[in-house]
């Protein structure tokens, strides 16, 4: 099926005309711009592109045969946390209110609006904090077989010669069995 690519917003600059590409999905007409043409890949700075398909909100939606014809590309927003704007414009008026209040409560104002000033530019350069479900441990009361004290993707190194290191259980294929006397 021809799809019809149109950018928008600094994606423009890219190809500024709609871009027509032969694609059974949403996902295999992304896939085929974004390896064909350069300037999507991103850079060292400011990492990949990311870009938002106007009508597709899930990935499910991208990889569905069929779907629209006309696909509306708009780059992606993103950042550190929400509040960090907010916090650096209510610290700038509380500067700016410092100025007019009395020489009392001026400095306090002063202090307040700096401190929130920095706090915000902080918080809008911090990642969010990311959950971890698996920070519970689930412990036993019965002595079992060794578990894993890795977690998933952690690198296991491989040395060479002789070290006295610690190691890690690896577990692999090992069931425990509850066996009770009665």
């Amino acid at each position: 099926m021809l799809r019809r690519i149109h950018l928008h917003g600094t994606l423009k600059s890219i190809h500024p005309e709609p871009i027509e590409v032969h694609a059974a999905s949403p996902a295999e007409a992304l896939k085929a711009i974004t390896r064909q043409i350069p300037g999507f890949g991103g850079n060292a700075i400011t990492g990949p592109l990311r870009i938002k398909v106007l009508g597709h909100e899930t990935v499910e939606d991208l990889i569905a045969p069929g779907g629209g014809q006309d696909l509306h590309l708009f780059p992606q927003l993103n950042g550190g946390k929400n509040g960090g704007f907010f916090q650096i414009l209510i610290g700038a008026v509380l500067v700016a209110a410092s100025f007019i209040a009395g020489p009392v409560i001026g400095p306090i104002l002063l202090k307040v609006g700096i401190v929130m000033v920095l706090g915000g530019i902080l918080q809008m350069f911090q990642q969010p904090a990311r959950d971890k479900k698996d920070s519970v441990e689930k412990k036993s009361h019965y002595l079992g077989p060794p578990k894993n004290t890795v977690e998933i993707g952690t690198r296991i190194p491989v040395l060479c010669g002789e070290d006295l290191v610690g190691g890690h259980y690896l577990s692999f294929q090992i069931d425990a069995v509850d066996t009770g006397v009665v």
